[in-house]
């Protein structure tokens, strides 16, 4: 009995020391996806769910690793706030638009993920939110993606936000997603360019990989806890062990990589799991 017990505090403070450690920490992943269709390499940074984390003063760690991967354009894959009723404040917005504002001499398209989606869905509860943070991340020149898309010329890549509705991130049972789905929110896509696909809900690559042909996703934060072999545990739909937990994944010539994310919330958890900054590099094959 005495060991047992001995077994289950051991268990729960290496949960507590690894979910204090890993939410407030962060490592750099490098991707490499090639295509004959890209006209200039183009090096992106991708951020998603950062849930208004902060890695030092105003993020100036995130900001500094950032500008020391020397990207060409910053992808931000939604769920940069967290839309809990009765905390939103100005402060809290103003987190990732301090972030932006350090990183302004780039290109930055920031995605729409759950947590935006559900303050511009339920306005009796989040009043303007989402109309002061889209407002204040324009007035600092970012593209905010919602369902539109951005070409970029010089690499010949379009960038194409996808803004999916709330019944695909409801738990439980898994809301089916038509083949024809992502064409009819983002319009035919344009074969002759690379198109970068931001569609913050992983769970659906069977039908995006058919529309992209790269992904960035982030969403399932690494799985919350992460073990060895098995991977991420569990997703926020509360599935064990979700197949697109983090990391890149082919499917039908299309790549998608996976954010871990660089924040939680609600519950905090990150067991050996550190907060993480993608880096994806796309080459001329």
């Amino acid at each position: 009995m005495i060991i047992f017990l001995i077994i289950v505090i051991a268990a729960i403070l290496t949960v507590i020391i690894s979910s204090i450690v890993d939410n407030n920490r962060f490592i750099t992943t490098e991707y490499e996806v090639r295509s004959d269709k890209i006209t200039k390499d183009c090096r992106i940074a991708f951020l998603s769910d950062l849930h208004c984390n902060s890695f030092g003063t105003d993020n100036a760690k995130l900001v500094d690793a950032v500008k020391n991967a020397k990207p060409d354009i910053i992808i931000m894959g939604g769920d940069m706030v967290t839309s809990h009723a009765g905390e939103i404040n100005e402060h809290r917005l103003d987190i990732p638009v301090k972030l932006v504002e350090a990183l302004k001499d780039y290109k930055i398209f920031y995605g729409i993920g759950n947590h935006e989606y559900r303050m511009y869905l339920y306005r009796e509860d989040f009043e303007d939110s989402f109309d002061v943070l889209i407002n204040k991340l324009t007035s600092h020149g970012v593209k905010i993606m919602r369902n539109n898309s951005e070409y970029l010329d010089e690499y010949n890549i379009d960038i194409q936000g996808l803004e999916i509705e709330r019944d695909y991130y409801k738990r439980g049972s898994k809301t089916k997603m038509e083949p024809s789905y992502v064409e009819k929110m983002t319009g035919k896509r344009n074969m002759s360019r690379f198109r970068i696909l931001m569609a913050h809900n992983p769970e659906y690559f069977d039908i995006y990989s058919n529309e992209a042909d790269l992904v960035l996703s982030g969403h399932y934060h690494g799985g919350i806890g992460r073990l060895p072999i098995l991977g991420g545990a569990v997703s926020p739909r509360l599935t064990p062990f979700p197949k697109y937990d983090g990391g890149i994944y082919e499917k039908n010539g299309s790549s998608m990589v996976v954010s871990r994310g660089l924040g939680s919330h609600t519950i905090p958890i990150r067991v050996f799991n550190p907060c993480e900054l993608c880096i994806v590099d796309i080459k001329r094959s």
